[in-house]
């Protein structure tokens, strides 16, 4: 795909199309973020700062300091009863997508503008009580103390007004199931930038490169800690420790899988050295549940549970449902014209060097479909909607892909079939003749 195509259809130039078995490492890479205690940290600092500076900087006027005093006391203490309500916010929006959604939506529990929330009235909090202490001694007070405390206090309403417009958006189907969808494309559009490979007159798509040689010896790379779900995969870590030992690396894991305690994570082409084995620990971080980084699965899994969730007979919503399918829709269809073989990495001398598991088509439409056309008594409206969704991806997609979505059509069509015989007949009245 060329530059000027990829700004064309706005897919994001994360390595090139042109050469993605050598720079996919530019994406699947540990990304270093601030940590939520960090964020903390750093506004604490700066709040001490501020609150040591703010009394010498002079602006013309000055207070009385009691007065700054009591001014500095009542925002303290109001922003500490006020983080009490800000963050019981949090607590029901959390709940509420747990119960009425699924328990694996957590978007709004770790978008970042809560953890800056809470970052930020910390830091009006120890602005507030430790300028208090510092200017306790003098009879007068620079106008930037409680200027400075003002302008804390009119920033937590502005970050508290994002807060509540986010959370509100939260509990919104349409939102839930955009914010989904767009997590997901994030991923995909990162992960698979080339179009589908070309095919041979057979139909049949190009095979992908071994990544081991058939005389080759192997060995196993187990996980020395406790069990995990996993999350990121440091690639580049990977290739340099397979170019450095010169080997290949197969991992027998993807994001979003779990790794046993001594499972097996990966395969060495020929003996492991103890370094070896390290960096390919190294390599992967693991945590409680999966996440939207590297797992370009996860958004099919939430809205296949969404809509799992709106045909219970608990609460048979099948309008929802339709909905959640709408949005697996567009995924598909970004899906079904993208070369998804790119889990084969190559290292700078053009060698294979690092196997990854990535999902395949059928693992995708498994996914998205099949848990929902196996329901025993699915809505009329959500089968044609499937129909629907089959019939425009076998128009779009190419002839290697169609047969997973043939196999799918004949299973809900079969189903609506045995579900129209099984349906009672109406009852007619023996006494009336046919005329009647």
């Amino acid at each position: 795909m060329s530059t000027s195509r990829a700004r064309a259809v706005g897919r994001p130039l994360a390595f090139g199309a042109q050469r993605p078995r050598q720079e996919i490492a530019r994406v699947l890479r540990r990304r270093r973020r601030l940590r939520t205690g960090i964020v903390q940290l750093l506004a604490i600092a700066i709040a001490v700062g501020l609150a040591f500076l703010a009394p010498h900087v002079g602006i013309g006027f000055e207070i009385a300091t009691n007065r700054a005093i009591e001014m500095l006391i009542a925002v303290g203490a109001g922003t500490v009863t006020f983080i009490g309500i800000v963050f019981s916010l949090l607590f029901l929006v959390v709940q509420f997508g747990s119960t009425t959604f699924t328990p694996r939506l957590n978007l709004f529990r770790d978008a970042s503008i809560v953890r800056r929330a809470f970052a930020l009235y910390a830091g009006v909090v120890i602005y507030s009580f430790t300028g208090s202490l510092v200017i306790g001694r003098e009879e007068k007070t620079s106008g930037v103390v409680p200027i400075v405390a003002f302008v804390g206090v009119l920033a937590s309403l502005i970050v508290y007004r994002e807060l509540q417009m986010k959370a509100f958006k939260s509990i919104q189907l349409a939102s839930t199931l955009a914010q989904v969808a767009r997590r997901g494309r994030e991923v995909i559009d990162a992960l698979y930038t080339a179009d589908q490979p070309a095919v041979d007159p057979d139909g049949r798509a190009e095979s992908p490169s071994v990544p081991f040689a058939a005389e080759a010896t192997t060995e196993e790379i187990r996980w020395p800690g406790s069990a995990g779900i996993l999350q990121v995969v440091d690639v580049p870590r990977l290739l340099r420790a397979a170019e450095r030992h010169r080997t290949v690396i197969e991992l027998k894991v993807g994001a979003g899988e779990l790794i046993a305690e001594s499972g097996l994570v990966a395969i060495a082409n020929g003996r492991a050295e103890p370094q070896l084995a390290e960096a390919i620990v190294g390599a992967l971080t693991l945590g409680e549940e999966r996440t939207f980084e590297q797992d370009p699965a996860l958004a099919l899994r939430v809205l296949a549970d969404i809509a799992l969730r709106a045909l219970s007979p608990a609460v048979n919503d099948p309008t929802t449902a339709v909905q959640a399918l709408d949005a697996i829709d567009g995924l598909l269809r970004v899906l079904a014209g993208r070369d998804l073989d790119v889990g084969h990495i190559a290292g700078s001398d053009g060698a294979i060097r690092v196997a990854l598991v990535l999902p395949t088509w059928d693992v995708y439409l498994s996914l998205a479909l099949d848990e929902i056309i196996a329901l025993p008594a699915a809505s009329p409206n959500v089968a044609r909607r499937i129909l629907r969704l089959i019939d425009d991806l076998q128009a779009i997609a190419p002839s290697s892909l169609r047969p997973g979505l043939e196999a799918r059509r004949r299973q809900v069509c079969l189903r609506e079939g045995q579900l129209a015989a099984d349906r009672p007949r109406p009852r007619q009245d023996s006494n009336l003749r046919p005329s009647d």
